[in-house]
Protein backbone atom coordinates (compact mmCIF):
# COMPACT_ATOMS: atom_id res chain seq x y z
CA UNK A 1 0.00 0.00 0.00
CA UNK A 2 2.79 2.45 0.86
CA UNK A 3 4.61 1.77 -2.44
CA UNK A 4 1.39 2.18 -4.44
CA UNK A 5 0.48 5.51 -2.86
CA UNK A 6 4.01 6.91 -3.08
CA UNK A 7 4.19 6.03 -6.78
CA UNK A 8 0.78 7.54 -7.45
CA UNK A 9 1.67 10.84 -5.85
CA UNK A 10 5.23 11.14 -7.18
CA UNK A 11 3.83 12.81 -10.30
CA UNK A 12 2.17 15.64 -8.35
CA UNK A 13 4.19 18.38 -9.97
CA UNK A 14 3.46 17.05 -13.48
CA UNK A 15 -0.32 16.83 -13.10
CA UNK A 16 -2.55 19.03 -15.24
CA UNK A 17 -4.76 21.39 -13.19
CA UNK A 18 -8.53 20.99 -13.27
CA UNK A 19 -11.09 22.18 -10.71
CA UNK A 20 -8.23 23.56 -8.63
CA UNK A 21 -8.75 24.20 -4.92
CA UNK A 22 -8.71 27.91 -4.21
CA UNK A 23 -6.08 29.31 -1.87
CA UNK A 24 -7.32 29.59 1.69
CA UNK A 25 -8.04 27.73 4.94
CA UNK A 26 -9.32 24.17 5.35
CA UNK A 27 -10.12 21.66 8.11
CA UNK A 28 -10.38 17.89 8.09
CA UNK A 29 -10.75 14.63 10.01
CA UNK A 30 -8.98 11.33 9.30
CA UNK A 31 -9.10 7.83 10.68
CA UNK A 32 -8.04 4.30 9.86
CA UNK A 33 -5.76 1.38 10.67
CA UNK A 34 -2.23 1.59 12.03
CA UNK A 35 0.33 -1.18 11.65
CA UNK A 36 2.97 -0.82 14.39
CA UNK A 37 6.43 -2.17 13.73
CA UNK A 38 8.15 -4.42 16.25
CA UNK A 39 10.04 -2.44 18.88
CA UNK A 40 13.45 -3.53 20.19
CA UNK A 41 13.91 -2.04 23.66
CA UNK A 42 17.01 -1.75 25.78
CA UNK A 43 16.36 -2.74 29.39
CA UNK A 44 18.11 -1.48 32.53
CA UNK A 45 17.48 -3.90 35.41
CA UNK A 46 17.45 -2.54 38.97
CA UNK A 47 19.19 0.63 37.73
CA UNK A 48 22.46 -1.29 37.29
CA UNK A 49 22.74 -3.70 34.37
CA UNK A 50 21.81 -2.80 30.78
CA UNK A 51 20.55 -5.42 28.36
CA UNK A 52 20.68 -4.23 24.76
CA UNK A 53 17.52 -5.36 22.92
CA UNK A 54 16.41 -7.04 26.12
CA UNK A 55 12.75 -6.76 25.04
CA UNK A 56 11.19 -7.26 21.63
CA UNK A 57 7.59 -5.99 21.59
CA UNK A 58 5.21 -7.21 18.90
CA UNK A 59 2.01 -5.15 18.54
CA UNK A 60 -1.37 -5.96 17.06
CA UNK A 61 -2.89 -3.73 14.39
CA UNK A 62 -4.51 -0.70 16.01
CA UNK A 63 -6.28 2.52 15.08
CA UNK A 64 -5.06 5.99 14.15
CA UNK A 65 -7.22 9.15 14.14
CA UNK A 66 -6.45 12.83 13.75
CA UNK A 67 -7.85 16.30 13.04
CA UNK A 68 -6.12 18.83 10.79
CA UNK A 69 -6.36 22.56 10.16
CA UNK A 70 -4.37 24.15 7.38
CA UNK A 71 -3.93 26.79 4.72
CA UNK A 72 -3.35 26.29 0.99
CA UNK A 73 -1.01 28.71 -0.75
CA UNK A 74 -0.54 27.82 -4.41
CA UNK A 75 0.81 24.26 -4.69
CA UNK A 76 1.81 24.18 -0.98
CA UNK A 77 -0.31 23.19 2.00
CA UNK A 78 0.82 24.08 5.53
CA UNK A 79 -1.15 22.39 8.31
CA UNK A 80 -1.27 21.52 11.98
CA UNK A 81 -2.35 18.03 13.07
CA UNK A 82 -3.51 16.61 16.40
CA UNK A 83 -3.69 12.81 16.47
CA UNK A 84 -3.98 9.69 18.59
CA UNK A 85 -2.73 6.13 17.95
CA UNK A 86 -3.41 3.03 20.01
CA UNK A 87 -2.37 -0.60 19.59
CA UNK A 88 -2.46 -3.64 21.84
CA UNK A 89 0.62 -5.67 22.70
CA UNK A 90 0.55 -9.01 20.89
CA UNK A 91 3.59 -10.62 22.49
CA UNK A 92 6.75 -9.79 24.44
CA UNK A 93 10.06 -11.46 23.70
CA UNK A 94 12.69 -11.35 26.45
CA UNK A 95 16.42 -11.88 25.91
CA UNK A 96 17.96 -15.00 27.43
CA UNK A 97 20.60 -13.10 29.48
CA UNK A 98 17.88 -10.99 31.11
CA UNK A 99 15.72 -14.03 31.94
CA UNK A 100 18.72 -15.89 33.36
CA UNK A 101 19.86 -13.02 35.57
CA UNK A 102 16.37 -12.40 36.96
CA UNK A 103 15.93 -16.10 37.71
CA UNK A 104 19.30 -16.26 39.45
CA UNK A 105 18.53 -13.20 41.59
CA UNK A 106 15.07 -14.58 42.47
CA UNK A 107 16.35 -18.08 43.24
CA UNK A 108 13.99 -19.72 40.74
CA UNK A 109 13.55 -20.36 37.06
CA UNK A 110 12.20 -17.21 35.37
CA UNK A 111 10.24 -17.18 32.12
CA UNK A 112 9.19 -14.48 29.63
CA UNK A 113 5.77 -14.54 31.30
CA UNK A 114 7.29 -12.93 34.41
CA UNK A 115 7.99 -9.74 32.43
CA UNK A 116 5.50 -7.20 31.12
CA UNK A 117 5.23 -3.94 29.17
CA UNK A 118 1.49 -3.59 29.73
CA UNK A 119 -1.23 -4.60 27.32
CA UNK A 120 -1.22 -1.60 24.97
CA UNK A 121 0.54 1.58 23.90
CA UNK A 122 -1.19 4.91 23.30
CA UNK A 123 0.41 7.91 21.58
CA UNK A 124 -0.89 11.47 21.34
CA UNK A 125 0.73 13.76 18.77
CA UNK A 126 0.91 17.39 17.72
CA UNK A 127 2.54 17.74 14.30
CA UNK A 128 3.25 20.48 11.76
CA UNK A 129 3.10 19.31 8.13
CA UNK A 130 4.22 20.77 4.79
CA UNK A 131 2.70 19.18 1.67
CA UNK A 132 3.10 19.61 -2.09
CA UNK A 133 -0.40 19.46 -3.59
CA UNK A 134 -1.68 19.27 -7.17
CA UNK A 135 -4.65 18.22 -9.29
CA UNK A 136 -4.73 15.29 -11.68
CA UNK A 137 -7.90 16.24 -13.54
CA UNK A 138 -11.48 15.01 -13.32
CA UNK A 139 -11.76 16.04 -9.66
CA UNK A 140 -8.80 13.90 -8.57
CA UNK A 141 -5.69 15.23 -6.87
CA UNK A 142 -2.82 14.19 -4.65
CA UNK A 143 -0.21 15.38 -2.20
CA UNK A 144 3.10 14.33 -0.72
CA UNK A 145 5.21 15.70 2.11
CA UNK A 146 6.09 15.28 5.75
CA UNK A 147 5.94 16.72 9.20
CA UNK A 148 7.56 16.98 12.61
CA UNK A 149 6.31 17.55 16.12
CA UNK A 150 5.94 16.06 19.57
CA UNK A 151 4.61 12.68 20.75
CA UNK A 152 3.31 11.78 24.23
CA UNK A 153 3.26 8.02 24.82
CA UNK A 154 1.88 5.85 27.64
CA UNK A 155 2.72 2.20 28.29
CA UNK A 156 2.92 -0.15 31.27
CA UNK A 157 1.43 2.47 33.56
CA UNK A 158 4.15 5.01 32.74
CA UNK A 159 4.43 7.85 30.21
CA UNK A 160 7.09 9.78 28.33
CA UNK A 161 7.36 12.19 25.41
CA UNK A 162 9.79 12.72 22.54
CA UNK A 163 10.18 14.44 19.21
CA UNK A 164 8.65 12.67 16.23
CA UNK A 165 8.53 12.90 12.45
CA UNK A 166 6.36 11.47 9.70
CA UNK A 167 6.13 11.02 5.93
CA UNK A 168 2.78 11.51 4.19
CA UNK A 169 1.28 10.73 0.78
CA UNK A 170 -2.35 10.77 -0.28
CA UNK A 171 -4.98 10.87 -2.99
CA UNK A 172 -8.20 12.90 -2.91
CA UNK A 173 -11.39 13.41 -4.90
CA UNK A 174 -13.59 16.52 -4.94
CA UNK A 175 -17.10 15.49 -3.87
CA UNK A 176 -18.28 19.12 -4.09
CA UNK A 177 -16.53 22.44 -4.79
CA UNK A 178 -15.75 22.56 -1.03
CA UNK A 179 -15.53 18.93 0.16
CA UNK A 180 -12.77 16.37 -0.54
CA UNK A 181 -12.73 12.67 0.31
CA UNK A 182 -9.48 10.76 0.15
CA UNK A 183 -7.08 8.07 1.31
CA UNK A 184 -3.80 8.82 3.08
CA UNK A 185 -0.64 6.87 3.93
CA UNK A 186 1.54 7.84 6.90
CA UNK A 187 4.88 6.59 8.20
CA UNK A 188 5.45 7.71 11.81
CA UNK A 189 8.47 7.41 14.11
CA UNK A 190 9.32 8.80 17.53
CA UNK A 191 12.59 9.61 19.22
CA UNK A 192 13.66 7.53 22.21
CA UNK A 193 10.91 6.82 24.73
CA UNK A 194 11.66 5.64 28.26
CA UNK A 195 9.25 3.69 30.49
CA UNK A 196 9.70 2.49 34.08
CA UNK A 197 8.07 -0.64 35.47
CA UNK A 198 8.19 -2.90 38.51
CA UNK A 199 7.48 -6.60 38.91
CA UNK A 200 8.27 -9.46 41.28
CA UNK A 201 9.53 -13.00 40.74
CA UNK A 202 9.38 -15.43 43.66
CA UNK A 203 8.49 -12.44 45.85
CA UNK A 204 11.73 -10.68 44.87
CA UNK A 205 11.04 -7.16 43.52
CA UNK A 206 12.66 -5.87 40.34
CA UNK A 207 12.61 -2.56 38.52
CA UNK A 208 13.15 -2.01 34.81
CA UNK A 209 13.68 1.03 32.64
CA UNK A 210 13.08 0.41 28.94
CA UNK A 211 14.11 2.71 26.12
CA UNK A 212 13.48 2.58 22.39
CA UNK A 213 11.65 4.02 19.40
CA UNK A 214 8.06 3.52 18.28
CA UNK A 215 7.26 3.47 14.55
CA UNK A 216 4.22 2.56 12.49
CA UNK A 217 2.54 2.62 9.10
CA UNK A 218 -1.05 3.87 8.81
CA UNK A 219 -3.71 3.93 6.09
CA UNK A 220 -6.41 6.53 6.72
CA UNK A 221 -9.64 7.72 5.12
CA UNK A 222 -9.94 11.50 5.09
CA UNK A 223 -12.66 14.13 4.75
CA UNK A 224 -11.51 17.74 4.20
CA UNK A 225 -13.58 20.93 3.95
CA UNK A 226 -12.09 23.82 1.94
CA UNK A 227 -13.60 27.13 3.05
CA UNK A 228 -12.88 28.93 -0.23
CA UNK A 229 -14.21 26.18 -2.45
CA UNK A 230 -12.84 25.56 -5.88
CA UNK A 231 -12.48 27.51 -9.06
CA UNK A 232 -12.59 26.13 -12.56
CA UNK A 233 -9.66 27.15 -14.75
CA UNK A 234 -10.33 30.21 -16.90
CA UNK A 235 -11.52 29.15 -20.35
CA UNK A 236 -9.12 29.76 -23.18
CA UNK A 237 -10.52 32.51 -25.41
CA UNK A 238 -11.26 31.28 -28.93
CA UNK A 239 -9.25 32.98 -31.65
CA UNK A 240 -11.34 35.53 -33.51
CA UNK A 241 -12.04 34.49 -37.12
CA UNK A 242 -10.35 36.59 -39.82
CA UNK A 243 -12.51 39.38 -41.33
CA UNK A 244 -14.35 38.49 -44.54
CA UNK A 245 -12.74 39.65 -47.79
CA UNK A 246 -14.06 42.93 -49.19
CA UNK A 247 -16.82 42.56 -51.78
CA UNK A 248 -15.79 42.64 -55.43
CA UNK A 249 -16.36 46.01 -57.11
CA UNK A 250 -19.49 46.11 -59.28
CA UNK A 251 -19.18 45.87 -63.04
CA UNK A 252 -19.27 49.23 -64.86
CA UNK A 253 -19.56 50.62 -68.38
CA UNK A 254 -18.32 53.80 -70.02
CA UNK A 255 -20.94 55.75 -71.96
CA UNK A 256 -20.43 57.74 -75.14
CA UNK A 257 -20.23 60.95 -73.22
CA UNK A 258 -17.34 59.55 -71.18
CA UNK A 259 -19.32 58.92 -67.98
CA UNK A 260 -18.83 55.63 -66.09
CA UNK A 261 -21.98 53.94 -64.82
CA UNK A 262 -23.03 50.53 -63.53
CA UNK A 263 -23.19 47.88 -66.15
CA UNK A 264 -26.85 47.34 -65.31
CA UNK A 265 -27.72 51.01 -65.88
CA UNK A 266 -28.62 52.68 -69.21
CA UNK A 267 -26.37 55.32 -70.66
CA UNK A 268 -28.06 58.75 -71.12
CA UNK A 269 -29.32 59.55 -74.60
CA UNK A 270 -26.89 61.64 -76.60
CA UNK A 271 -27.73 65.35 -76.82
CA UNK A 272 -29.45 66.39 -80.16
CA UNK A 273 -27.18 68.15 -82.66
CA UNK A 274 -27.41 71.96 -82.68
CA UNK A 275 -29.69 73.52 -85.40
CA UNK A 276 -27.98 74.70 -88.61
CA UNK A 277 -27.18 78.42 -88.85
CA UNK A 278 -29.71 80.61 -90.79
CA UNK A 279 -29.05 81.28 -94.49
CA UNK A 280 -28.47 84.93 -95.37
CA UNK A 281 -30.23 86.23 -98.56
CA UNK A 282 -29.11 89.13 -100.85
CA UNK A 283 -30.99 92.55 -101.33
CA UNK A 284 -34.14 92.58 -103.54
CA UNK A 285 -33.57 93.46 -107.18
CA UNK A 286 -30.04 92.53 -107.15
Amino acid sequence: MRTLLMAATASVALAAPALAAADGPYVGIEGGVTFPRNSDLDVILNNTTTYNNGYKVDYKDGYDVDAIVGYKLGPVRLEGEAGYKRAKVKSLGVGTPLITDVGTAAGTTATAGDFSVGNHIGIKTLMANALLDSNFGGGFGGYIGGGAGRAWASQAGDSDNAWAYQGIAGLRYALTPNLDAGVKYRYFRTGTLNFNDTFAVNAVPFTTETSGHYSSHSVLASLVYNFNGRVAPAPVAAEAPPPPPPPAPPATQTCADGSVILATSVCPAPAPPPPPPPVERGERGR
